[in-house]
C-alpha cells in the first residue's frame, strides 16, 4: 500500500478519535492531577486543535468556521496549551520560539483558589498576562471548547457564553 505523504498513525485515526483521547485524559486532570496526566492533556489539546482538525476531511463540517470565530482569551489560553506542549515536550525552547510565548509564569502544587483551598488539593497554575488559570480550569475549558467545535448542531456565529463568563472568571482583579 502507497500513500502520497508518509502517514503513520497508531490507534488514534482521526480527529473524534483524539477528542475521544483529550475526554479520557481530561478526567485524569480533574481534582487529584498528575503531572505525567497533565502533559498527555496538554498534548492532545494542541495538537487536536492546530494538527488534527484542520487536517482531517472527515473532522465536523462546521469545525473551522467555528476556529475561526474563537473569542480572543480562548485563543490566548490555546497558545499558552501550545507553550505547555513544546516546553513540556523539548525541555527548552529554541530563542525564536520562546519570543513567542504567551505564558507568563507556570505555578505547581500550590493552594491558590477557593477550589483548591476547599478540596485541600494543591493545583497546577498558569499566568498568561492578566489572567491565572488552575488546571480546574484548564481543563474544563479546554473539553468546553472542543464539545463546541465537535458539535455541527451548536451554532458558528455565537462563541459559547458560558466559555466566555468561564475565562471572565480566570482575569485577576
Amino acid at each position: 500500500m502507497e500513500f502520497d505523504k508518509p502517514h503513520f498513525v497508531y490507534g488514534i485515526n482521526n480527529c473524534y478519535d483524539l477528542f475521544l483521547k483529550l475526554h479520557r485524559e481530561g478526567e485524569k486532570v480533574g481534582e487529584n492531577w498528575h503531572p505525567y496526566d497533565c502533559f498527555n492533556f496538554f498534548v492532545s489539546a494542541w495538537h487536536l486543535y492546530d494538527d488534527w482538525i484542520p487536517t482531517d476531511i472527515n473532522r465536523p463540517k462546521l469545525a473551522l468556521e467555528k476556529i475561526g470565530r474563537t473569542a480572543q482569551p480562548m485563543k490566548n489560553l490555546l497558545l499558552a496549551i501550545k507553550d505547555l506542549t513544546n516546553g513540556s515536550k523539548h525541555m527548552i525552547l529554541k530563542p525564536n520560539n520562546f519570543k513567542k510565548t504567551v505564558i507568563t509564569g507556570v505555578y505547581s502544587h500550590i493552594i491558590g483558589d477557593w477550589r483548591a483551598y476547599f478540596m485541600n488539593e494543591p493545583q497546577l497554575y498558569i499566568a498568561v498576562g492578566e489572567t491565572y488559570y488552575s488546571m480546574w480550569d484548564i481543563r474544563c475549558l479546554i473539553i468546553n471548547y472542543f464539545t463546541w467545535i465537535f458539535d455541527d448542531s451548536l451554532p458558528v456565529n455565537h462563541f459559547p457564553k458560558e466559555i466566555e463568563k468561564h475565562l471572565e472568571s480566570c482575569l485577576l482583579p
